[in-house]
């Protein structure tokens, strides 16, 4: 008898050494090895819940999904109880886009553990990729008041003000998550995107370069400074940030979607439409690359390829004010511009504020000679003045070829109005 309870204490300190030094290797970012020493623990003591919730954190930092839920959905067997392996299940569901099962389990950790912050947040982050804002940052206010200091959900907060349009708000939010945690290299990245949005880009470049340099292996961050360059007309930095970005994370679709963008703008319909594909084949409901494929298609005349493309970002996006005033470009390079003002009309209204199509919307008039129409809509893009919305789909107007009929005059005041938009 002695000797088994010997051996049964011999066993118990070689797997809890085994599950410790787990531990330390999960911390230590070392997954493989982790997982390594979670397997031998399992199988010395197969009923402790905790070496299975562990591994399947570090299955989730991996990225194997289904392997981490499968861990999780082990552990809570083992200890129905445990609200940690319910909420890093309710993370995984909401990280592979099942969202009601996301919230399902994440209310159930804080059934079991009412005053779980990760929870909260975690519930937030499922709501916001929802586009229940308003309920994300209920979780998220709750999530904050129980860790005064729990700069991941005053990031996402912020994220999620972005998202609402108070940037002033998300500034504020992600600034205090800076401040809590100074070497919190996503969220520097995340209030250069804020600042992006208020038009700051030296601030915005300044904390890029900041997370960067906290985490050189950060995509994200090379992703956004590419934009950045991008909108100061640094195409050559903003291609290589964006190729970085590829380099760090091949399966980032924004990035190879946000290259074929710059492609666009120097005119490399070719280099551009190959981005955008590979765009598409990673990410198939990606509307914008459709939209920025369908621009490079146009500037290469091929006009049947590019509407096709349009029509596929429109009915993945219903609301895309580019996409109907660039379709509506194509359509009037082909001649047919009831089809064109049907387009540009449908920008406008997508985006009242939307100054280029107002302009395009006076080259119709002007083709259709509805003189007086097309002396307002351009007067009117000159007053809402150069538009500000980033267009992910930039398209040289060179390309589309404005001429009028040969037996009708522009009146000079209406072609002193249409000469193209600078900048």
């Amino acid at each position: 008898m002695e000797k088994f309870l010997y051996r049964q204490t011999e066993v118990e300190k070689v797997y809890h050494n085994y599950f410790q030094r787990g531990n330390f290797r999960l911390a230590s970012n070392k997954y493989d090895e982790a997982i390594q020493d979670y397997n031998e623990a399992i199988i010395l003591n197969p009923d402790y819940a905790k070496s299975y919730k562990n591994r399947g954190l570090a299955y989730f930092a991996k990225g194997e999904l289904d392997r981490a839920i499968t861990d999780y959905n082990r552990a809570i067997e083992l200890d129905p109880n445990n609200a940690h392996a319910y909420n890093n299940r309710g993370t995984a569901y909401s990280t592979k886009g099942d969202f009601h099962l996301a919230i399902k389990d994440f209310n159930k950790a804080i059934q079991l553990k009412s005053d779980l912050a990760e929870a909260y947040n975690g519930r937030g982050l499922t709501y916001h990729a929802k586009g229940e804002i308003d309920q994300a940052i209920e979780d998220y206010n709750t999530a904050t008041k129980l860790r005064y200091d729990y700069a991941k959900a005053y990031n996402n907060r912020g994220i999620t003000y972005r998202d609402k349009g108070d940037v002033e708000q998300a500034i504020e939010d992600i600034s205090k998550a800076i401040e809590f945690r100074p070497t919190f290299a996503e969220a520097y990245s995340n209030r250069g995107n804020a600042y992006m949005r208020k038009g700051l880009i030296n601030l915005a470049l300044k904390d890029y370069n900041e997370a960067i340099r906290l985490k050189p292996n950060l995509a994200e961050a090379y992703c956004n400074r590419g934009v950045a360059y991008e909108h100061t007309g640094e195409f050559d930095h903003a291609i290589e940030d964006q190729t970085k970005a590829i380099e760090l994370q091949p399966d980032y679709a924004e990035a190879y979607n946000n290259r074929g963008v710059i492609y666009n703008k120097k005119g490399a319909a070719d280099l551009a439409i190959k981005d955008f594909s590979k765009a598409i084949e990673l990410k198939p409901d990606f509307a914008e690359a459709y939209g920025g494929r369908g621009t490079a298609y146009c500037a290469k005349g091929e006009l049947e390829r590019a509407i096709e493309d349009y029509d596929k970002a429109i009915q993945l996006n219903p609301d895309f004010a580019e996409v109907y005033n660039n379709r509506g470009l194509a359509y009037l390079a082909e001649g047919e511009l009831e089809l064109a003002m049907e387009d540009i009309d449908k920008a406008i209204e997508s985006n009242p504020n939307y100054a280029e199509a107002y302009y395009n919307r006076g080259v119709v008039w002007s083709q259709m000679q509805r003189w007086e129409d097309a002396r307002l809509d351009p007067t009117v893009a000159k007053i809402i003045g150069k538009d500000s919305i980033r267009s992910s789909q930039h398209i040289n107007r060179s390309i589309i070829n404005f001429k009028q009929p040969p037996d009708v005059k522009l009146p000079e005041d209406i072609a002193a109005m249409l000469t193209p938009l600078q900048g």
